[in-house]
């Protein structure tokens, strides 16, 4: 497997056809293989190339966990795309590689040729200061099942999650995590043995969620002017929907798409339905 320095960052990816480059970055706690079910249908057209994000494996990059923050990794995915000529290049970000996605969008938006964005975990989307009461209550009165549904993942797994990565108990930390986002307390337990295996592989991005997130406003993403398809599962949290949601109604060369009977894992959960849309969406945007 292939690896490339990208700026401070040793990066491996894979890489499979030929045409115009697809990127896509995964999420935490995930890797490149994510991306397994995409990469057969989307080389027949394209040149796809998942990579693994700077702490995800197989990567053994020495820096602290707690400096693997979304401008890191947009500086990371910024190196990667210069260092194997990719621009302009399709990149599909997926959750918090999703944030890091849109945020190269916003800073180099001359590096891409499209963008897809799956639920990309945007905080800031939603409330730009969680500690502004005012901002908050504006969030709740605007949408309030969105809002209780982002209370009820912080208040619960995920807090219980943080707990467990602090005490080092990285197994528990993603399962609550899984479990919180699929909105389920057996959710980790209910996937196949090899998306489990893929998860705690990967335990020890669940730090990242600890860093300092960069503020992307809505005005921000005003400005992004690529063609954009927003992915959302039809099962996802209200909260993660929500962004989607705004970011449709803020992003002018947006399309928003839903795929059904998936949630926040659509290109695992439900792949034939995931490629057909995206593969169409990048089919009309590669000329």
């Amino acid at each position: 497997m292939p690896s490339v320095l990208a700026g401070k960052a040793t990066l491996f990816y894979s890489e499979e056809g030929a045409g115009h480059p697809v990127l896509f970055a995964h999420g935490i706690p995930t890797d490149y293989r994510a991306f397994k079910a995409q990469m057969s249908p989307f080389s027949q057209n394209f040149r796809a190339i998942p990579y693994s994000r700077r702490h995800a494996y197989p990567n053994e990059n020495p820096f602290n966990i707690l400096e693997s923050t979304v401008s890191n990794n947009s500086e990371d995915q910024v190196g990667l795309i210069n260092a194997l000529k990719l621009q302009p290049v399709h990149l599909v970000g997926h959750s918090y590689g999703g944030f890091v996605s849109l945020y190269t969008a916003w800073k180099h938006p001359e590096l891409l040729k499209s963008l897809v964005l799956v639920e990309p975990a945007a905080p800031s989307i939603l409330v730009e200061n969680e500690k502004n009461p005012f901002q908050v209550l504006g969030f709740l009165l605007s949408n309030p099942s969105a809002a209780q549904s982002a209370r009820s993942f912080q208040n619960g797994f995920l807090k219980m999650a943080l707990k467990a990565y602090d005490e080092g108990d990285l197994t528990s930390a993603t399962k609550y995590f899984y479990n919180g986002i699929k909105q389920d307390p057996q959710g980790f337990e209910k996937l196949p043995a090899e998306v489990q295996k893929l998860m705690l592989d990967n335990a020890k991005t669940i730090g990242e969620l600890e860093t300092e997130f960069p503020i992307v406003r809505k005005k921000d993403t005003h400005t992004i002017r690529i063609p954009t398809l927003l992915v959302k599962g039809e099962k996802s949290p209200q909260w993660l929907r929500a962004i989607v949601d705004s970011l449709s109604r803020e992003m002018p060369y947006s399309t928003l798409v839903e795929i059904s009977n998936s949630g926040h894992l659509p290109h695992i959960e439900n792949p034939s339905e995931f490629n057909l849309k995206v593969l169409d969406f990048l089919k009309k945007n590669d000329a």
